[in-house]
């Protein structure tokens, strides 16, 4: 992988050159996962197929089989459609002249995160907090919803009651 930031001093705003090419870094990677999730659903919509096609019990292993390639692919399709979503987001930071900021601490992510992680919100040390379950918020930010599963949008009713 080429450079993104070699001659990037950190302490440097982000030049239009290095955001001109953190841009095609992400649009590559985003073409690159959309044909991967293409592929897998294809894959996915053929073993279901067969799978319906197979329900004698003397294919039972064999059912068992597409089961586990159909689980496999639609788990590595919502991971490369979540990788896909955060590119998304770097892309539009890109154009909100936010890319390379700390979504929590305001402060520059270090470039040579940036080079292997072209998606990354955060600087090391609040990813590291947000790993521990102990992140930081901007203020303003404190009810901010990252997930929108059923899970985090309802919370836990059984705490309030």
């Amino acid at each position: 992988m080429e450079r993104l930031y070699s001659l990037w001093n950190f302490d440097m705003a982000l030049t239009k050159e290095h955001l001109s090419r953190a841009r095609e870094v992400l649009l590559e990677k985003r073409n690159s996962l959309v044909n991967q999730v293409e592929r897998l659903a294809k894959d996915a919509a053929e073993s279901t197929e067969a799978t319906e096609n197979s329900k004698s019990p003397l294919n039972s292993a064999d059912n068992a089989s597409d089961a586990y390639e159909q689980d496999f692919a639609f788990i590595n399709m919502e991971s490369e459609e979540e990788i896909m979503r955060k590119i998304d987001t770097a892309l539009l930071r890109i154009r909100d002249k936010t890319y390379g900021t700390c979504d929590d601490c305001s402060k520059q992510i270090n470039p040579e995160r940036l080079e292997y992680l072209p998606w990354a919100t955060l600087c090391i040390t609040c990813q590291e907090l947000e790993e521990r379950g102990a992140r930081r918020r901007k203020p303003g930010r404190e009810f901010d919803i990252d997930d929108d599963t059923e899970e985090a949008l309802i919370g836990d009713d059984t705490e309030r009651a």
